[in-house]
């Protein structure tokens, strides 16, 4: 029935603004996220590349296939949960063996504290060594003060992160998304740019950071959507444009 009456899903959800904003948030802008893009960059040869794509394809789709269908037909099975992010884990305790139960709740759990050390040491490093070492080159050799205060940013890091996960949304894919977009914001022109345009500088490069960062945390803080679209479709164009102009101004990078 909602077929014929719903064909942009529920309460017209999916609005080709929506999409549009969707598919560069999750889809285009996902090249910007540094550590994907570290993945995408250290393969070994074009053949690991074609490989790569094909069998990353296959399982990727596997498992949002499996995911969404679990999250959606779960809610029939559960009729009485109304909180998303606990359907899965729900059908597990209830459907599965206990010993099972746990090996597949212990799977996404460590997934997540993988990923976040993962990204709390990249913070860190990226801190200390792209801004604090710039601005203090003498201190490179100084080990123990360098320990002292990546442990003193992660910790701080860490705290953040805590401050942020005591009132969660209601899905917490929510601040998820809210996190890929600033970091798409922030590192995509720069990224791409610095990586395929001879002409891009440092200048261009730090003025894309600022603008699309600042542009983003402010459409989002105060949950503006101009036009109708995600931030983060503004934030990109702003990011671009910042880039371009500082680009005009900085110094052509030396060649290689």
């Amino acid at each position: 029935m909602c077929r014929y009456l719903c064909p942009n899903g529920v309460d017209d959800i999916l609005t080709p603004k929506f999409m549009t904003s969707f598919w560069i948030l999750v889809c285009f802008g996902v090249i910007g996220l540094p550590h994907t893009a570290v993945r995408c960059i250290s393969y070994r040869d074009s053949k690991a590349v074609h490989r790569g794509m094909i069998l990353g394809t296959v399982v990727i789709g596997v498992l949002m296939l499996g995911m969404h269908l679990a999250g959606a037909l779960g809610r029939a099975v559960l009729p009485g949960l109304n909180v998303p992010d606990l359907v899965v884990p729900t059908l597990m305790v209830q459907l599965l063996p206990p010993l099972l139960a746990g090996i597949f709740l212990a799977a996404p759990l460590a997934a997540i504290m993988s990923t976040i050390n993962a990204q709390l040491l990249q913070s860190s490093a990226t801190i200390i060594k792209d801004l604090y070492l710039s601005l203090q080159p003498r201190q490179a050799s100084n080990e123990r003060r360098l320990k002292r205060i990546s442990s003193l940013v992660t910790l701080i890091l860490g705290l953040l992160l805590l401050l942020a996960a005591w009132r969660p949304p209601e899905m917490i894919i929510w601040l998820n998304l809210l996190a890929f977009g600033g970091m798409e914001a922030v590192f995509l022109w720069p990224l791409v740019l610095g990586l395929y345009w001879e002409r891009a500088n440092a200048a261009g490069a730090l003025s894309s950071m600022i603008i699309g960062g600042a542009s983003y945390a402010a459409l989002a803080g105060f949950h503006l959507q101009p036009g109708g679209f995600h931030p983060i479709v503004l934030a990109l164009a702003l990011s671009l444009l910042a880039f371009l102009a500082g680009n005009r101004f900085g110094r052509p990078a030396a060649a290689v």
